[in-house]
This record gives C-alpha cells, structure tokens and sequence, in this order.
C-alpha cells in the first residue's frame, strides 16, 4: 500500500462559502442597490415639492432598514450549511468574514455619508431635520468602525 501526501489545494467544491453573504459580491447587486436607492428617491419626490426633503426621507429610512439588516439581525438562513458557525453574527461580520477595507464594506459605509450630504445640502436647513439626519448617519458609521466588530453595547442584541 502507498501513502501519498494530501493535497493542500482545495477543490471548489470543498471551499467553505458564506451564502448569506456571498451573493453581495455580484455587480448586478449594486445596481440594484443604487437603482433602488434612486427610485426611492424619486418616489419620495413625487410626494413632496422639495427635493432635498425627499433625500432627507430616503436616508432616514435607508438608515432605519440597513441598520436592521445589516447591524441587527443575526445568523443565516441557511443554517444546515453552517453548522452555527455564524449563529451569532450580524451581516456586517460576516461579510468578507470580518476582512475590514474591502470595496462591499467601503460601499456600505459612504452610502449613509453620501445620502446624509444630498439631504443636508439639498433643502434649506430650517425646514429639514438635521439632528434626525446626524443620528442616523452616527449611529450606522460608528457601527461600521472595526472597533466595533462584534461588541454588544449593554448586552443588547448579544443572544
């Protein structure tokens, strides 16, 4: 009988994939991103004679259903494929499994910036609420900072 040595190289088919968060490395995912991001724009515009108002309603409740997905629900729904590996993981650490300065990372976090500055700049500052726009934008770059990976403020969200 011969032993041979193992190969170290990996068939694809042996290769650990996240599928929760796989899927957001396609381009046709960005366009639909920012397509949905600009038709909810226009929606909110055709609502409203201000336009500034209606980025102002865009990135308050892009910033209330991102951080909801990406910050606030944990695990993944395909959970027979991961054995609980990331039962306890939000999105946002799962995604490039925790590898900070990627392109998806650097995405989702100049999103909330990028909409912050079309709302703040695009309305007059009396009419807009600029507070409510400074939370948001806060509370989901602050929860983007690697400082940040995995820590659970006061035991919230921690199970």
């Amino acid at each position: 009988m011969t032993y041979s040595r193992p190969s170290h190289r990996r068939v694809p088919s042996e290769v650990i994939v996240n599928k929760n968060v796989s899927w957001v490395s396609q381009p046709s995912v960005w366009a639909w991103y920012f397509g949905l991001v600009i038709a909810a724009w226009l929606v909110a515009s055709a609502f409203t004679q201000d336009t500034g108002m209606a980025w102002t309603y865009v990135h308050l409740v892009h910033g209330v259903v991102s951080y909801y997905l990406l910050h606030w629900i944990k695990g993944t729904p395909f959970a027979e494929d991961d054995q609980g590996q990331y039962c306890r993981q939000t999105f946002w650490e799962q995604l490039d499994n925790g590898v900070y300065a990627t392109f998806k990372r650097k995405v989702f976090t100049a999103v909330p910036v990028v909409l912050f500055l079309l709302a703040t700049n695009g309305t007059d500052f009396r009419k807009q609420p600029l507070g409510l726009n400074l939370v948001v934008v806060l509370v989901l770059v602050i929860a983007k900072l690697p400082a940040l990976h995995k820590v659970r403020f006061f035991g919230i969200n921690k199970y």
